[in-house]
């Protein structure tokens, strides 16, 4: 008996084996518990189930990221923390919030957007001058 599942099968047995009667006040309350038992079994064993699901694609996520770590081309994906040569910093008007822009994006735009706000702002920068 491993399971929840299988032990409140045993009890609605021994129920059976002892021939309680149904129709008594008793014997309805018993039926009830079994009852209120065997979902609750059966909600456990789903959640069980979902949860082990669960830490398989935690594991999975963190195996990738893991790789992706290790990965000498990760710096690549991390362009928006370099403020080197390629970027140039706003602060959004809005909320605040750090905006690093690609400076080829910039001549093609005439505004652009804060990720954090949606808030629409114009680009006021010189591309000579970058």
């Amino acid at each position: 008996m491993s399971s929840i599942l299988s032990k409140v099968s045993y009890i609605n047995g021994l129920m059976d084996g002892l021939q309680i009667d149904k129709d008594t006040k008793e014997g309805k309350v018993l039926v009830g518990i079994v009852d209120v038992l065997k979902s609750m079994a059966e909600e456990i064993e789903n959640i069980s189930e979902s949860q082990k699901s669960i830490e398989e694609y935690m594991d999975a996520v963190g195996n990738n990221l893991t790789y992706l770590d290790d990965d000498p081309y990760y710096d690549d994906y991390k362009l928006y923390e370099d403020e080197g040569d390629n970027f140039v910093q706003f602060k959004c008007s809005n909320c605040g919030d750090d905006i690093y822009v690609d400076k080829d994006i910039i001549d093609q735009r005439e505004d652009i957007t804060c990720p954090n706000c949606h808030n629409k702002m114009p680009l006021d920068v010189d591309p000579k001058k970058l």
